[in-house]
């Protein structure tokens, strides 16, 4: 499904951990589309829901296919594109940071953390991604589960 799709300009470039975080700050490592790639039974859930065949239920994390991942709709990530375009690994090193494409949406928010991407993308500028992809599976927890108790406050579990 995915052969032939491989960076060979940026992608190789960038270690090996860091080509889980996309340019726009989300992680890979927590995706369940990623995550199918190892759960059959994840990757038919995904494929009935959406009606995909269960091949295209998977995704190895969107630098490795070039931004052009099954939850995008098989069309190449914007943001991914403007960032590769520009030689960037994360959008936070962009002179036009932060910009629309990466504006929060109530849109789909419920299924797609993608308004986390100006949080993480300052995470990694601060704390890089050697130290946060040890929380990143509670980060992605408290945005799915988390609520917020008070306006202003930290989401609790």
């Amino acid at each position: 499904m995915w052969s032939g799709c491989h960076r060979q300009d940026n992608y190789e470039r960038v270690n090996k951990r860091d080509r889980l975080f996309a340019p726009c700050g989300l992680f890979c490592g927590v995706c369940p589309w990623y995550r199918a790639q190892r759960d059959e039974k994840l990757a038919k859930e995904l494929a009935e829901r959406l009606g995909l065949p269960v091949e295209a239920a998977r995704c190895p994390g969107c630098r490795a296919v070039k931004g052009l991942a099954p939850v995008m709709g098989w069309q190449v990530c914007e943001t991914y594109d403007c960032a590769t375009r520009k030689g960037l690994d994360f959008c936070y090193q962009c002179a036009d940071f932060p910009c629309p494409k990466l504006a929060p949406c109530a849109d789909r928010a419920s299924e797609i953390a993608h308004n986390t991407k100006i949080y993480n993308l300052l995470l990694i500028q601060k704390k890089g991604t050697k130290s946060l992809v040890k929380e990143m599976s509670a980060l992605r927890r408290r945005y799915f589960e988390g609520r917020k108790v008070r306006p202003g406050g930290e989401p609790q579990l």
